[in-house]
């Protein structure tokens, strides 16, 4: 559709002033365009006339072309338009954190390129989220992985971060072609393929095969999509003109449950499950974490009021990793909570198949200290043990009579921790 209309050169809006000096690579630049940079945003233009106005600097050739011919099926369009559809609770967010540091306004379309605009993907190589952090690429950015939650599935932290990102490769190679495949393949890979072949431009890296299978063929995509979805109307997207959402963070003086916090509030629970996905128990952590909760806000001063009004209804958790010879019924009886509670906060639990280790989420209605079975309380640790070459938490649990879990719980380690040769256990007396 519309083949010849895309052969002409698009309207180029380059949007970035560039620190030439600063950049670790020495970088072609055109003189006349780094001249004439516009000092802010220019938001890509949806209207019916025939030109494309696009924000981003390309080129149509053959690849884009390609891409084109592919998204524009009839099958890949009803994907796209899945995904859009998808995007609704996020896009306003992304659209005004782009226009806030001055980027190209279709960076709105890469999560669609990375994620589909799922805030649950994961990737066969692990990356999570919108916007496909790996474990190893979260800093220096703001997000944090722990016991209680994943910032890579955070929409708000993670757009922030990846826009960071983008901005830091476009700045190290001069180009947003270069960056949008950095963001691909790893900015340190690209820059030692630039190196070798002396070639800093993205379209001849991807003629003579230099770049990965898979990155060769990113920006030609990310453009395609760009395109269709920028100026869905005219590929028969749905144009998208609905009152979009926005997102308010509020501090927490407590934990809260999203359950609780969705019936008190009237909130749908999918959607505050959604923009809170990074929690892991659908609990906020504990206050001292600092965790903002994301509510629509429209909300967030009768749900301000709530919090401010209630002692009883929103409560916090103790947290217990189940150790061999637990049972629910003496976690119970210990917190001073009913199973029914525990059963409703640990959604598929089972009292005949708990697993050593599995994280059990208990409401705290009363202050409690730590769960200790009755063997745990009463076993001393006056003894020390060095770890030897070959030793396992197993294995030395298994000389002194005593559970691993109970063993780690007592040094302080992780069950699933590394011993290094040389380190000193507590443990008990030999009998």
């Amino acid at each position: 559709m519309g083949r010849n209309l895309f052969r002409r050169n698009f309207l180029i809006f380059f949007l970035i002033p560039l620190n030439l000096d600063a950049m670790a690579l020495p970088v072609k630049q055109n003189a006349s365009v780094a001249e004439s940079l516009p000092k802010s945003y220019i938001e890509p233009v949806k209207d019916l006339r025939s030109e494309l106005i696009f924000s981003f600097p390309f080129e149509m050739n053959s690849l884009i072309e390609k891409a084109l011919e592919t998204y524009t099926s009839e099958e890949k369009l009803a994907y796209l338009q899945r995904s859009l559809n998808r995007s609704a609770p996020f896009r306003s967010h992304i659209r005004e954190t782009i226009k806030e540091k001055n980027l190209p306004g279709e960076l709105l379309y890469l999560p669609l390129v990375e994620s589909a605009f799922r805030v649950s993907a994961v990737s066969r190589s692990g990356a999570v989220g919108l916007w496909q952090f790996m474990m190893n690429s979260i800093e220096p950015y703001d997000m944090e992985v722990n016991e209680w939650r994943d910032d890579r599935r955070d929409f708000w932290r993670a757009t922030e971060s990846a826009l960071e990102k983008l901005l830091y490769n476009y700045k190290k190679t001069g180009s947003w072609d270069l960056a949008l495949a950095a963001y691909n393949c790893g900015l340190n890979g690209l820059r030692r393929t630039i190196k070798s072949s002396g070639i800093n431009d993205y379209w001849q890296l991807a003629e003579k095969k230099l770049l990965p299978g898979e990155t060769e063929y990113y920006l030609p995509k990310f453009l395609a999509i760009s395109i269709i979805c920028s100026y869905g109307g005219r590929y028969g997207l749905e144009t998208g003109w609905e009152e979009e959402m926005t997102w308010k963070r509020l501090e927490l003086d407590r934990s809260v449950d999203l359950k609780m916090v969705s019936s008190a509030s009237g909130i749908d629970y999918d959607l505050l499950s959604i923009g809170n996905a990074e929690l892991i128990y659908h609990v906020t952590p504990p206050a001292s974490s600092g965790y903002k909760l994301k509510i629509p806000e429209p909300f967030a001063d009768s749900l301000n009021r709530i919090l401010e009004e209630s002692d009883s209804a929103f409560m916090e958790f103790y947290k217990y990793n189940i150790k061999t010879g637990d049972t629910l019924s003496e976690i119970s009886e210990y917190y001073k909570v009913p199973l029914s509670l525990i059963y409703r906060y640990n959604e598929g639990i089972s009292p005949r198949y708990l697993r050593t280790g599995q994280t059990v989420i208990i409401p705290a209605l009363f202050q409690m200290e730590p769960y200790r079975s009755d063997e745990e309380i009463n076993i001393n640790f006056d003894d020390t043990y060095i770890v030897q070459q070959g030793d396992s938490l197993w294995s030395i649990s298994g000389i002194f009579e005593i559970t691993p879990e109970l063993l780690a719980s007592r040094n302080r380690i992780s069950v699933n921790g590394t011993l290094n040769i040389g380190m000193k256990l507590s443990v008990p007396l030999l009998r």
